[in-house]
């Protein structure tokens, strides 16, 4: 599968949840954001620079980030969920971890594109509230963010 090909089956899915796919794009050709079954979820199809002929299909859900407190239950927990997740796992970057699926796209078709969406947004929408409830207290207070006006944001579903 090439970026074109690949590219077509993510946009096919986009557009079979009633959703514009020019409206998730990203900043960079094969990017896109949405919001699904109260998910965010970000799209990547890519190349390596050291094999640009390989595609890759890739996605991926902020979870929570890292809490302050009770670190080593914390991982502890993720790992026992990771045991029970299909097709997808939780990972950790710098502070943040996310559920996320990634394989090259060599036979990808459009019904492991369709599961894949559904499986990432499934299981960050539901353990998202589960791991927050269970170590609630975790986190330190944050200072308040800004907010933006802008239209980039993710397109709800």
């Amino acid at each position: 599968m090439d970026f074109n090909q690949t590219s077509t089956l993510v946009e096919t899915y986009i557009k079979a949840l009633g959703v514009d796919p020019a409206a998730c794009r990203g900043q960079k050709p094969g990017q896109w954001a949405i919001t699904y079954k109260g998910a965010i979820l970000w799209i990547d199809v890519f190349s390596m620079q050291a094999s640009p002929d390989r595609w890759y299909f890739q996605v991926m859900s902020p979870l929570v980030e890292v809490p302050d407190k009770n670190q080593e239950s914390f991982y502890q927990n993720l790992l026992e969920i990771n045991h029970t997740l299909f097709g997808s796992w939780i990972c950790k970057k710098d502070k943040w971890t996310y559920v996320m699926f990634l394989r090259e796209a060599a036979d990808l078709d459009q019904n492991e594109v369709n599961a894949t969406f559904d499986r990432v947004a499934h299981y960050s929408s539901d353990y998202q509230g589960k791991i927050k409830f269970k170590f609630e207290g975790s986190w330190l207070p944050k200072p308040p963010q800004p907010t933006s006006n802008s239209a980039d944001g993710p397109v709800n579903k």
